[in-house]
């Protein structure tokens, strides 16, 4: 395992308010995560610990097996960080942004940030201040890639930028740099967006990490099971692992995770009139799971 970041029971409260619960995880150098949950689950929480903008109350995290405490900055060089609302100078053209930002980051490479800036249509002589929202997060983008980070963090970032141009970044972009080497942690509302490019999955509920998952295997052993009977369906149909259930006279309608051959036969022993078991879309898949 090529472990990138790990992250070992961190817990973090406001108040009284607990935001994190034990939240545990790891990524593993060059793949894509998706960070899900509701608002308010945590998610913004964990990025901004993670970026050594807030401390955790409780447990580690660690950067390349190195333990990385509150206030350290070294590992910041190697990542790349793009929220949902971004800040800058406003003062500042964009070329002038791009060319501060060059003095931290080791690998920054100036071709590359005026590729983006032409890709982005964005002009290096423009005010930043002037800028739209969308504008803005097309320059963080430029800024953030030519900086070739090793991980790259993104919280809600597309939710402002035309979508030919989040196509672009999510279809082309995000793929090309996790082929080149690059970690990255998407955590976004616009779930649907994920299923192309994901390959791990993080559901955050309550406070806590309630699924941490491989994408492709999450999504063959997730099925939604359609039971239709002659008569009333029993009251128990014996089966663990369901996600939801939802009943209408004689029908019988479950999500299910793990679905495997084994729990078909238990289905098929009800006797049903008829069985039906049915993919769903990642953003089935997480409507499902956050009901639970």
């Amino acid at each position: 395992m090529n472990e990138i970041l790990c992250l070992k029971n961190i817990a973090k409260s406001f108040g009284g308010n607990r935001v994190l619960q034990d939240v545990s995880l790891s990524l593993e150098k060059g793949k894509v995560y998706g960070l899900l949950g509701n608002n308010g689950e945590g998610k913004t929480t964990l990025i901004r610990i993670v970026m050594g903008v807030i401390p955790a109350d409780g447990g580690e995290l660690s950067y390349k097996g190195v333990r990385i405490p509150f206030g350290a900055s070294a590992y910041k060089t190697d990542v790349g960080y793009i929220p949902e609302d971004s800040f800058f100078y406003g003062w500042m053209s964009v070329g002038e942004l791009l060319d501060f930002n060059a003095a931290f980051y080791p690998r920054w490479e100036g071709r590359r940030a005026d590729d983006f800036l032409q890709r982005f249509s964005l002009d290096r002589r423009l005010r930043v201040g002037t800028l739209s929202r969308g504008m803005k997060l097309k320059l963080h983008l430029a800024a953030a890639l030519a900086a070739r980070p090793e991980l790259l963090i993104l919280d809600d970032p597309t939710s402002g930028i035309d979508v030919p141009t989040r196509h672009d970044f999510l279809k082309d972009i995000i793929r090309q740099l996790a082929d080149e080497g690059t970690t990255i942690l998407f955590s976004t509302h616009l779930v649907h967006e994920l299923e192309r490019i994901v390959e791990h999955l993080f559901i955050l509920q309550g406070g806590r990490l309630i699924l941490d998952e491989n994408f492709e295997t999450l999504k063959s052993r997730t099925r939604r099971i359609l039971l239709l009977f002659e008569k009333e369906p029993p009251e128990k149909l014996g089966l663990d692992g369901v996600l939801s259930e939802a009943r209408d006279r004689n029908q019988v309608t479950l999500t299910v995770y793990p679905w495997n051959e084994e729990k078909r036969k238990r289905m098929e022993e009800l006797s049903p009139a008829r069985l039906e078991v049915e993919s769903l879309s990642l953003e089935e898949i997480f409507e499902n799971w956050v009901k639970k």
